[in-house]
């Protein structure tokens, strides 16, 4: 017992030593190894970058973006004119809505206002030459068109107002004639006068001589009455004739003022009413008429044909631009983080007819932000996509209009590293 005591004693001092002794080669490599593992993180924290993404909800379209057609109100399809996948041009006619008129009558109708122009210098419409027409909702308006144009025609043909200017005309040139007579018949009426007048002052002076009788002197009085009253009633006349000159001028000037009154009232109805009639034309081809605004290829959303009913707002066709147009993604981004968007940050779109994991996503970069966001506070992001469509894998994606997706928009490709710093730095300003 006393050995094994002296034994772990002595082993006892042993280990001591050992331990109060490290060897000196293993605190160096162990220094080493240690530092060169933090080396090795720090390096690991740079060189790896971790992106900061910006994910929401986006669908696939063309710019330009296709022409939607919607019906505008409730009714039964009366006219289907093309076929899906049909090439259309502009402003062409793709169906027309069942409706009160007879189509093709509101159409033609259309086409000849289309190519006559009603100006105040030119008020034509070829009425003579329509056959009877079926206008439904224009009817009426056209009917006002129509009685505005004649009441002008008839006007403008027959001019009933130069009847009476040349009648009033001839009035007042009778009138100035008169006038010129009564003047000359007043000046020799105040002659003769003047030598009554002389005559009868000499009887005067004879009868206070008693050469003449009272019989003889009444007998020139009266002559000289006679000459007095006639002299005054041409005076008279004279005022009467001037009077009604100047009667007759105003007549010229009321008729003159009626006249371009009336034929002014006139055009102004027939060119209201015309493009009252142009108006209404327009409302019942904008509420029965379906019709590409753009050239393109025309899609049926679901089939249509004859006696389909729509309801206001329903989608029925929509027209694609037929030339290889841009291709980009309308992104619509929630206002959390919306400060970090910029015009050519890179974005993955991953759509859901495409899963990511078999065919990959498709590159784009933001090309447009819009500056005022939506009522929920959301932004409208354009992403330019590859033209070819072609994803990450190879695969080129046949396109659809408008493919539902989800766009993950980096917003900043950040090193670990610095992430590690933000992070301090957020913790030490708290």
């Amino acid at each position: 017992m006393e050995r094994s005591e002296k034994e772990i004693t002595i082993r006892s001092e042993e280990v001591q030593d050992i331990l109060n002794k490290v060897p000196s080669k293993l605190i160096r490599w162990g220094s080493i190894i240690f530092l060169g593992l933090i080396v090795l993180m720090i390096c690991l924290l740079w060189l790896v970058k971790y992106p900061d993404v910006i994910t929401a909800e986006a669908y696939l379209t063309t710019d330009p973006p296709p022409q939607k057609i919607y019906a505008r109100v409730d009714a039964k399809i009366d006219t289907i004119l093309l076929f899906d996948k049909d090439y259309v041009s502009k402003n062409t006619v793709i169906a027309i809505l069942e409706n009160s008129s007879d189509n093709k009558d509101v159409l033609f109708l259309k086409s000849i206002l289309d190519t006559i122009t009603l100006t105040p210098g030119q008020v034509f419409f070829p009425f003579k030459e329509l056959p009877l027409l079926f206008l439904g909702e224009v009817e009426l308006q056209f009917s006002e068109f129509e009685n505005a144009y004649f009441e002008y025609s008839m006007n403008r043909d027959l001019k009933p107002f130069d009847g009476k200017i040349r009648a009033n005309n001839t009035s007042l040139a009778e009138l100035k004639n008169r006038l010129k007579n009564l003047i000359s018949q007043k000046e020799i009426s105040r002659r003769e006068l003047g030598i009554i007048k002389k005559d009868l002052d000499r009887y005067k002076a004879l009868l206070k001589k008693g050469i003449v009788s009272q019989q003889m002197y009444e007998n020139k009085q009266v002559v000289f009455y006679t000459a007095s009253r006639e002299y005054e009633n041409a005076i008279f006349l004279i005022s009467q004739i001037k009077e009604s000159i100047g009667n007759s001028r105003r007549d010229s000037q009321n008729i003159d003022f009626t006249k371009y009154r009336d034929e002014n009232q006139l055009l102004k109805k027939v060119l209201h009413s015309y493009k009252e009639l142009k108006r209404t034309i327009s409302d019942w081809e904008l509420k029965y008429v379906l019709k590409s605004r753009d050239s393109g290829i025309l899609s049926f959303v679901e089939y249509l044909d004859k006696n389909y009913n729509v309801s206001k707002g329903d989608l029925l066709f929509t027209v694609s631009p037929s030339h290889t147009p841009f291709y980009i993604a309308k992104v619509k981004t929630p206002k959390v983080n919306a400060g970090k968007l910029k015009i050519g940050q890179h974005v993955n779109l991953e759509l859901n007819d495409y899963p990511d994991y078999e065919f990959g996503v498709l590159k784009g970069s933001v090309s447009n932000i819009s500056n005022v966001s939506d009522e929920n506070g959301a932004y409208i992001v354009d992403v330019k996509i590859t033209k070819d469509l072609k994803t990450t894998f190879g695969n080129t994606i046949a396109f659809k209009q408008e493919m539902k997706g989800t766009a993950d928009i980096i917003t900043e490709d950040l090193r670990l590293l610095e992430r590690l710093f933000y992070q301090f730095k957020d913790l030490y300003s708290k």
